[in-house]
């Protein structure tokens, strides 16, 4: 079975919060963590769009935009659509950690399936395509 979008967020803040205390970064914690939990929202409505699926970016973008906002507004909690929005545009320091923990987590999730498996080809292409994404936390992810 594969990680549910609630573990792959679960995981994603235990191992932001594990490299900000061990790397000492200097983030706004809080932030980082609702923005962990937040960023697979858009995901409610549409599922999850990989690239295999053929969906323009653009296209993906909005549906999930159109999602977060509904939620937003659901909850009265305008920070959802905010801190959304912020990790979508990776332009601040939080977004781009964030960023980093999406793609670690899901290379440290394919080798798990791999070993289940007995089969590398899915932590290979995770991994290959991801090494830029994660560069730094490497260890982390203990790649081979």
């Amino acid at each position: 079975r594969y990680e549910s979008d609630a573990e792959h967020c679960f995981s994603m803040v235990m191992l932001a919060l594990e490299i900000m205390e061990k790397e000492k970064l200097n983030l706004d914690k809080t932030k980082v963590m609702k923005m962990a939990l937040y960023h697979e929202l858009g995901e409610v409505d549409v599922g999850d769009i990989t690239p295999h699926d053929n969906v323009p970016a653009e296209v993906k973008h909005q549906k999930e935009l159109a999602c977060v906002k509904r939620i937003s507004q659901a909850c009265n909690m305008p920070e959802i659509l905010e801190l959304w929005l912020e990790f979508e545009e990776n332009k601040t320091p939080e977004a781009q950690f964030v960023r980093k923990m999406d793609k670690l987590d899901a290379v440290m999730q394919s080798k798990i399936y791999a070993n289940v498996n007995g089969n590398d080809g899915i932590y290979n292409e995770f991994k290959d395509s991801s090494a830029p994404l994660i560069r730094g936390y490497e260890d982390f992810a203990e790649l081979e």
